[in-house]
Order: C-alpha cells, then sequence, then structure tokens
C-alpha cells in the first residue's frame, strides 16, 4: 500500500527559486504577509505541495491544479486541496512547516510551537473531562483536535470541546465526537516528530492500514535552488 507522506521543513530552507512555483492567486497571498517569516513559511508550504505532487500527478509542479476556494463562498482563501485528489493538508508554526499527502483518504496535520499563550486557549479548547497540567499537553490536544478537524474540512467552525481525545500522555485518538458518532472508528491519528518545542499530529480518516512516513523536504527543495 502506498504511503502517507509528511514532508518536513525548516524556514531556512527557504530561498529565491521557490516564489516562481507560485500562481496568481498563490503570489497575491504571499504578497500579503507583512512579516519575512509569514512569507517564508507559505511559500515553504505551497512549494513543497506542489514539487511532492508534481511526480505523483505526471506533471511540471507549476502544472499541478492546486485550488484554494472556499466550500462556502467559492473565494480563493481555502485550504489547498487537488480536485480528485491526492489529499493533502499543510501547517506550519515557528520555523517549521509540514505538509501531509495522502493517495488514500482525507486528512489533516497540524503542527505546533510551544508559546505562553497556550494558557489562554484551554476554555475552549478542552471538553468537560479533560485536563492538562502543563503548556505541552495542552499543545498535545491542541494538535490532535486540529488535525481532525483539517481532515473533516469542518476547521474552526466547529468548537474544539466538541472533540473528545485521549490524553497526551496516550497514543493519540479520537474518543466521541458530540452529535458524530460514525466517525471516532474512523480515524487514525498519529503522533508526528517535528522536534524539540514542537507538537504534531496526523489524522487519517478511513484508512487504518496505510502507512504513514516522515521526510525531510530538502531534497525536493534544493531542485529549485538558483544556481
Amino acid at each position: 500500500m502506498e504511503p502517507v507522506t509528511v514532508w518536513w521543513a525548516r524556514r531556512e530552507a527557504a530561498h529565491p527559486g521557490l516564489p516562481a512555483l507560485l500562481d496568481t492567486v498563490e503570489r497575491a497571498r504571499r504578497d500579503r504577509y507583512l512579516r519575512a517569516e509569514d512569507r517564508d513559511r507559505f511559500t515553504l508550504g505551497v512549494a513543497i505541495t506542489r514539487l511532492a505532487l508534481a511526480p505523483l500527478l505526471g506533471v511540471a509542479p507549476e502544472q499541478v491544479p492546486l485550488t484554494r476556494a472556499c466550500a462556502d463562498c467559492g473565494d480563493p482563501h481555502g485550504p489547498p486541496r487537488v480536485p480528485g485528489g491526492p489529499h493533502l493538508s499543510v501547517s506550519h508554526s515557528g520555523d517549521r512547516v509540514a505538509v501531509a499527502i495522502s493517495p488514500h483518504g482525507p486528512l489533516g496535520v497540524d503542527v505546533e510551537q510551544a508559546t505562553a499563550r497556550m494558557a489562554d486557549v484551554s476554555g475552549h479548547l478542552l471538553a468537560p473531562d479533560e485536563s492538562a497540567a502543563d503548556e505541552r499537553a495542552l499543545l498535545a490536544y491542541w494538535t490532535r483536535k486540529e488535525a481532525l478537524l483539517k481532515a473533516t474540512g469542518d476547521g474552526l467552525r466547529i468548537p474544539l470541546t466538541n472533540l473528545h481525545v485521549t490524553p497526551p500522555e496516550m497514543a493519540p485518538r479520537l474518543l466521541t465526537w458530540k452529535n458524530r458518532p460514525d466517525l471516532p472508528p474512523r480515524f487514525t491519528m498519529r503522533s508526528l516528530d517535528a522536534g524539540p518545542a514542537y507538537t504534531a499530529c496526523l489524522a487519517l480518516l478511513d484508512h487504518p492500514d496505510a502507512p504513514i512516513e516522515e521526510r525531510p523536504a530538502a531534497p525536493l527543495l534544493t531542485t529549485t535552488a538558483p544556481r
């Protein structure tokens, strides 16, 4: 069975050759970011997505048919996707960028850097029977639930408190989803290795036997580096 692949990059991997891979919509979105670090993270996410999908689809990276059309309004501000697949999910935080690609079912990936701000979100994050002793525990809950909501396409339109997941000291698993009893048995979840000071999780829908591989994106990115 083909693997689900999670490609990892650090912000330092961004280089001047990458913006050439972006289409008109992506360049306009990139230009709206005021901070260089935000532009780099966005550019890396798009570039890795295109470079990883190109050989799977048999096209040049610039020709990968990515769309960001919002499911609600049609405007190009939604998460990236390829009509007809493969499925993909992108996340970035701090100097980490993750791009997850699945030839199987929908998936979601989320990576978060440890910051003091997490204490402020506990009331919006934890279900009544969930508790977190510290910031790292909060990050575990956050990334697990974000990955699940990305996989279903609901995003933050669904309260995080509607989801009940295993505690941080246990392997990630969806226990209950308010008003959606069909979902827990359909999800496979995996904690990912994002490095020190980061927490990351992958959620895959309907394919429990699919292998999951984590790979560095550097070999992809060097193919477009200026000579």
